[in-house]
């Protein structure tokens, strides 16, 4: 055997030790995640694993952080959270507020906001968002915080379009609590992530007289509103870095308007640095991101859209 082959093989075998003892600490790792998950063993979710944590572990932004997470072993590509069955006709707009607009709001220290949630493997996530924004106005009108049920949004609002847990709209649930004329409480009718019969025995709680859209694609007129009451919204939520966000202010270039998730906005405001920051409830349990929060980046230039399309389908219920 040459010089030149025995050197080929001896560069093959190190690499195949140093591939096996990356594997192998991965694989601990894995396997420490579906522990303390209560996840069963899955190698094509094992490689999916390895992935995302070579791309954490890579990741480097002045502005956020990213980590680790119950996600991690999960493609969010995959997910498409909210469904349309055409595009939206976007019209009953509002832009017009009859407020002092503060430089800064944050409606979870008002106490106006109820703790943060898990949609789990189901994509509810447009209940959630709805259901915020009238528990807080709800709250903000009667000085009376009260839990709304998501539940009953996913089993019953299929006639005003929603799909269960394979979508729906927040301007749907909206309107499916005018048509009910109200909707029930957490406690009577208790979230379980699945789609099931429509209970009709339960007592509204918060009814809603009508819902408005915010004018499109304007920041500015967002703010105004964010400043009179939490606004539902749709972004785009399928990128890594959003899925293992952790921390900072979240500023992706690659997020623009793929809207596939609906989140609530409960404030706005500046960090130490003078960077402005949408605040944002989403509905994945309060071990993601800042305590179930991330806060987004706010006044992009040259991008009327916002961060992930932030203001392009924003709405309000009206009480």
């Amino acid at each position: 055997m040459n010089l030149f082959k025995i050197f080929t093989l001896f560069g093959f075998l190190m690499n195949s030790i140093q591939s096996i003892s990356v594997n192998s600490i991965t694989m601990d790792k894995y396997k420490k995640f579906i522990q303390e998950n209560n996840k069963d063993f899955s190698y094509s979710h094992f490689l999916t694993f390895k992935n995302n944590i070579e791309y954490i572990d890579s990741f480097h932004d002045d502005l956020y952080e990213l980590e680790m997470n119950k996600f991690t072993d999960v493609n969010m590509l995959k997910n498409n959270l909210i469904r349309r069955k055409s595009p939206i006709i976007y019209e009953n707009t509002f832009d017009k507020f009859n407020i002092n607009v503060p430089n800064s709001v944050n409606w979870v220290e008002k106490d106006v906001i109820t703790k943060v949630k898990d949609q789990g493997q189901c994509g509810s996530c447009y209940a959630f968002s709805a259901t915020g924004s009238m528990e807080s106005i709800y709250a903000i009108k009667n000085n009376h915080l009260r839990n709304i049920s998501e539940q009953e949004i996913v089993d019953c609002s299929g006639a005003e379009g929603n799909q269960g847990c394979f979508g729906g709209l927040m301007n749907q649930v909206f309107q499916y609590v005018i048509d009910n004329n109200g909707v029930c409480s957490e406690q009577e009718y208790p979230y379980d992530a699945n789609q099931d019969q429509c209970k009709d025995k339960c007592q509204n709680i918060v009814q809603i007289s009508s819902y408005k859209n915010i004018t499109q694609n304007n920041e500015t007129i967002l703010m105004n509103a964010v400043a009179q009451q939490p606004v539902s919204v749709a972004i785009q939520a399928n990128l890594p870095s959003f899925q293992f966000y952790s921390k900072g202010i979240y500023n992706d270039s690659q997020c623009t308007g793929e809207l596939d998730h609906g989140v609530l906005v409960v404030g706005y405001g500046k960090d130490d640095n003078n960077i402005s920051y949408w605040l944002i409830k989403n509905s994945w349990g309060p071990n993601w991101g800042e305590n179930g929060y991330i806060r987004m980046l706010r006044n992009m230039k040259n991008n009327t859209n916002g961060m992930c399309g932030i203001a392009m389908e924003p709405s309000i219920p009206i009480i």
